[in-house]
């Protein structure tokens, strides 16, 4: 966590907590997938949260190929200067509070049962970590876990694990630029902040060099699974995940009808998704969305739709 100098300093307990969880009113934000880097810049107008620029800078094929553990950085001074073209071309001012969105396989998703992590309030971070380190191949001193704690208690727990050497990589771009990196967040959770959904929604990130297939009711993740480049990469085990998922779905989480199926993928995906996820589900997926009131008229709807993640996130820090 990188703080600016006119924030006080928080304790570790504080600093950890905010990485995926609470972005602070980020006037920034910077995406990263294997496509392109995308920034967004937002100011209040008439009280309300606008943007004022959005820019996105394409990566050749092979230069940013993320995993769980490496920032996937194969050529480092194109990504570098990518992300400095982005920030320069939103204006992104100094010590301006940053939100970066990173690739979800970057991370590992648990979502546990509540029995499971059941414990004293004072103890219940602790075993989620616990439980969460034996699926991380990081040493102890290096993983960072993050429990997240549903309002309802019959909704499983969602415990996050991640690297901090591998998200150091990303925060850096950032403090390089003179920004100060207040949140951090994955893509697919990004895209949840967005979503006011009752009922069964699914929802499919697909980046060419990952896969995350998410099931959430009544807005809370009920089943969430990220595949790497080999899956992602292959139409047919893209199929299957998709398929696994609706069966997961009918006979272990009681599901009858999805409200919604949203999808966030290039042009070239978005149709094969789309046909897998009606077949599966017998639902019509339609393309995840900015939140509505940080569209931008006379933008391309193709860069608004790249951006559906970082908008989200933004849209949730006010």
């Amino acid at each position: 966590m990188i703080l600016s100098p006119s924030r006080r300093p928080r304790s570790l307990a504080q600093r950890l907590r905010r990485f995926f969880l609470e972005p602070d009113r980020a006037q920034v934000a910077l995406e990263f997938s294997s496509l392109a880097l995308v920034g967004a810049h937002v100011e209040w107008r008439a009280g309300k949260p606008g943007v004022r620029a959005l820019v996105s800078e394409p990566l050749t094929g092979g230069a940013f190929c993320p995993t769980l553990e490496d920032p996937g950085f194969v050529r480092k001074e194109e990504i570098k200067d990518a992300a400095n073209r982005v920030l320069a071309k939103i204006a992104a001012p100094p010590l301006a509070r940053l939100a970066l969105v990173v690739p979800d396989v970057v991370a590992r998703f648990r979502l546990f049962p509540p029995d499971e992590v059941r414990a004293e309030l004072k103890n219940r971070d602790a075993l989620v970590a616990f439980r969460m380190q034996k699926l991380l191949p990081f040493s102890p001193a290096d993983t960072r876990v993050i429990a997240v704690w549903p309002k309802s208690p019959a909704d499983p727990v969602l415990g996050i694990g991640f690297s901090r050497t591998v998200l150091a990589p990303y925060e850096e771009l950032g403090r390089a630029f003179g920004l100060d990196v207040g949140s951090v967040e994955t893509s697919s959770m990004a895209l949840m902040k967005g979503l006011s959904v009752e009922g069964d929604t699914l929802l499919v990130r697909h980046d060419p060099t990952w896969l995350t297939v998410t099931l959430t009711r009544n807005g809370w993740p009920v089943s969430l699974r990220t595949f790497d480049a080999a899956v992602a990469q292959s139409p047919e085990d893209v199929r299957r995940e998709i398929a696994s998922t609706a069966v997961f779905w009918r006979d272990r989480l009681e599901g009858k009808q999805l409200t919604a199926a949203l999808v966030h993928a290039s042009d070239f995906w978005l149709d094969r998704l789309r046909g897998s996820i009606a077949a599966a589900f017998g639902c019509v997926a339609q393309r995840a969305q900015p939140p509505s009131d940080l569209m931008i008229a006379g933008v391309p709807n193709a860069m608004q739709w790249s951006a559906a993640p970082a908008l989200a996130l933004l849209g949730a820090s006010y």
